[in-house]
C-alpha cells in the first residue's frame, strides 16, 4: 500500500486506536446542507487518516491526541449533494439501509430486536452520518470524556447544518484483560489488512475485502461508485483504471456496519447453571459453568481456544491465542470446539462447509490442499472489527459466579462496528447464512447461542449441540442480545471528501 493510499484512507479503519481509552459515537442528521458541506470542508483537515500506519512507532507522523473519523449513510451522501451517478454505484444493502424489513428478518432483528423498537436508525428517524472521537493515552482520565463531549458539541450543532440523534458512550478500554461483558477475551481473531507497513499477521486479508479500489480475494476490484470526468474536471479524485472518463469516488473507502447490540449477562449465566445441570459430561459447580459456557463461545474465558485446550483452559499467551486451525488441531468434527460455536461460526476457518462429517462431499480433512482451499474460502467472507463495549461490567474482575448473581438494571452491551468491501458477500453473509443459520454446517435446529436464539427467519431454533460419542444436546437457549439500533454508513477517503465539498 503506498503512501499516498495511507494519507487518504481514514484512520479507524486501518487501526480501532486501541490505546486511547476513550471513545464516544455520535450520530447525527443534516438539517442544512449547504451548511453542512462547509464545516466538513472546514473539518475534513483535523480528520485522523493513516498516514501513522506508514513509519516507525516512535516516527511521526503520529496519532493526534484527539482522533475522530467520520462516516455517511446513503441519505447523508444524498443530503450533502452527492451526484445521482455516484449514489447509484453504491451496494443495494447500503442504499436500502440495515433496516429494510426482509433484511432486518434475516439479520435476526425481530421481536424485541425489531427496527421499529430500536433507539436510532428507526425508519422513521433517518440517519445520516457517524462522528466517531478517540481521546487519552493508558488509563481513562476523566477530563478525556469531557474534551471528547466538549469536542462533539462544537462540531455536531445547528449553525454547522447538523443535529445529534444521539451520543453513545463506551467503557474504556483496557488493552491488558480485553474483556466483553459475558467475561470472554475479545477482539482475538481480527485479520489484518494486506500490504500494510509494520504488520507481521499472519492472518491476512487482501485489502480489497475492506477497501474499495483495491484488489480483493478474487484478485477483482470491489464494485465502487463513480462520477463522470466531467464532473471532476480538478482531478480531486482518482480515474477508474482502463476508463480515464470515469473518476472513483469510492477508492480507499469502506462500508461500515454499526450495531448496537445489548447483553444481558445474568440472564446467559443463570441458564448455563441450569443447563449444565443436565449435561452428564459437565464438571460440578463453577467449573462445569465454565466449561459449557466456553462450548458455546468457542474459547475459554481468557481467550484460550477449546480446538488446542477442550478440558480446560492454557495459557493465554498472546501470539498463540489465533495460531490454530481445526484440522490441525484433530477437530475437524468438532469434538474439541463445537460446530455451532460462536467463534466456529463466525469464522469457521478450515471447517469443512457445507458438512463436515461427509468428507465425499466436503473433502477430507488430512488433505493439506483442501484445507488451504477451505481456509481461502472463509477469507472471502471476514470482517474487520472496531468495536467497543458500553456500560459499567456486572463486575470488574468479569468473575464468572459474580456475573451470575450481582444485579443490575443498567444496561450494559457492544457497539458492534465492523468494515468490510462487500456487505452482502461478508457481514450479510456471516450474520445471515452462519450465524442466524440452525442448520449451519450440518446442524437441524442449532443457532449461534449468544445471537441467534429464537428468531424467526429461518425458523425458531433454540437447541445447542455438543458433538462426541455420544452427543450432548442443551435446549431452549434464551435470547440475550438484542439490537438497540444499527445503520450502514460508507466511511470516505480524504479524496472523497474533498470532491464532496469542493467549492
Amino acid at each position: 500500500m503506498t503512501p499516498d493510499d495511507l494519507r487518504d484512507i481514514q484512520g479507524l479503519i486501518l487501526s480501532g486506536y486501541g490505546k486511547k481509552p476513550a471513545a464516544r459515537y455520535a450520530i447525527f442528521q443534516i438539517v442544512d446542507s449547504a451548511a453542512a458541506r462547509s464545516w466538513l470542508r472546514r473539518v475534513q483537515d483535523g480528520i485522523q487518516f493513516g498516514s501513522y500506519r506508514g513509519t516507525r512507532r516512535r516516527e511521526p507522523p503520529f496519532l493526534g491526541d484527539l482522533c475522530f473519523n467520520i462516516a455517511f449513510t446513503y441519505q447523508g451522501f444524498r443530503e450533502l449533494g452527492l451526484r445521482e451517478t455516484a449514489l447509484s454505484g453504491f451496494a443495494m444493502p447500503y442504499q436500502e439501509g440495515m433496516c429494510e424489513a426482509s433484511r432486518a428478518r434475516r439479520l435476526g432483528d425481530d421481536g424485541e430486536s425489531a427496527p421499529a423498537n430500536w433507539r436510532w436508525g428507526r425508519p422513521d428517524q433517518p440517519v445520516h452520518g457517524l462522528l466517531a472521537v478517540f481521546a487519552g493515552e493508558g488509563d481513562a482520565d476523566p477530563e478525556d470524556w469531557v474534551r471528547i463531549q466538549e469536542f462533539i458539541t462544537a462540531q455536531l450543532c445547528r449553525a454547522h447544518g447538523t443535529r445529534v440523534i444521539t451520543v453513545l458512550d463506551t467503557v474504556a478500554s483496557n488493552l491488558t484483560r480485553r474483556k466483553e461483558h459475558f467475561g470472554f477475551r475479545d477482539g482475538i481473531a481480527n485479520p489484518r489488512i494486506g500490504g500494510l507497513p509494520r504488520d507481521r499477521s499472519d492472518d491476512v486479508i487482501a485489502a480489497g475485502e475492506v477497501l474499495l479500489g483495491q484488489a480483493n480475494e478474487y484478485g477483482k476490484q470491489p464494485l465502487s461508485p463513480e462520477v463522470p470526468e466531467s464532473a471532476d474536471p480538478h482531478g480531486i479524485l482518482a480515474t477508474v483504471a482502463g476508463r480515464p472518463e470515469r473518476h472513483d469516488f469510492g477508492k480507499n473507502g469502506s462500508y461500515l456496519v454499526f450495531r448496537q447490540l445489548s447483553q444481558d449477562v445474568q440472564a446467559f449465566w443463570n441458564y448455563i447453571e441450569q443447563a449444565r445441570q443436565t449435561v452428564p459430561d459437565a464438571p460440578p459447580g463453577r467449573a462445569g459453568r465454565e466449561w459449557l459456557a466456553a462450548k458455546f463461545v468457542g474459547r475459554w474465558p481468557n481467550g484460550t481456544p477449546l480446538a488446542r485446550f477442550p478440558d480446560a483452559p492454557g495459557e493465554a499467551v498472546e501470539k498463540e491465542l489465533d495460531t490454530f486451525v481445526y484440522s490441525r488441531n484433530n477437530d475437524s468434527f468438532g469434538e474439541r470446539c463445537p460446530i455451532g460455536s460462536h467463534i466456529r461460526r463466525s469464522n469457521p476457518r478450515d471447517t469443512a462447509l457445507p458438512v463436515p462429517h461427509d468428507p465425499e462431499l466436503s473433502g477430507d480433512p488430512r488433505d493439506d490442499s483442501v484445507r488451504a482451499e477451505r481456509l481461502h474460502l472463509t477469507n472471502r467472507h471476514r470482517l474487520l472489527r472496531r468495536g467497543r463495549a458500553y456500560g459499567p461490567p456486572l463486575d470488574e474482575e468479569y468473575d464468572i459466579d459474580a456475573l451470575r448473581l450481582r444485579a443490575s438494571s443498567e444496561e450494559r452491551g457492544l457497539h458492534f462496528l465492523c468494515f468490510n468491501a462487500n456487505l452482502s458477500r461478508q457481514f450479510e453473509f456471516v450474520q445471515s447464512n452462519w450465524v442466524q443459520n440452525p442448520a449451519f454446517a450440518g446442524l437441524s435446529s442449532d443457532p449461534d447461542p449468544l445471537l441467534g436464539a429464537e428468531r424467526a427467519v429461518p425458523f425458531p431454533a433454540a437447541d445447542f449441540t455438543i458433538q462426541g460419542c455420544p452427543a450432548r444436546r442443551v435446549r431452549a437457549l434464551p435470547r440475550v442480545v438484542e439490537t438497540r439500533g444499527g445503520a450502514y454508513f460508507f466511511m470516505p477517503s480524504r479524496r472523497a471528501l474533498a470532491f464532496l465539498t469542493r467549492k
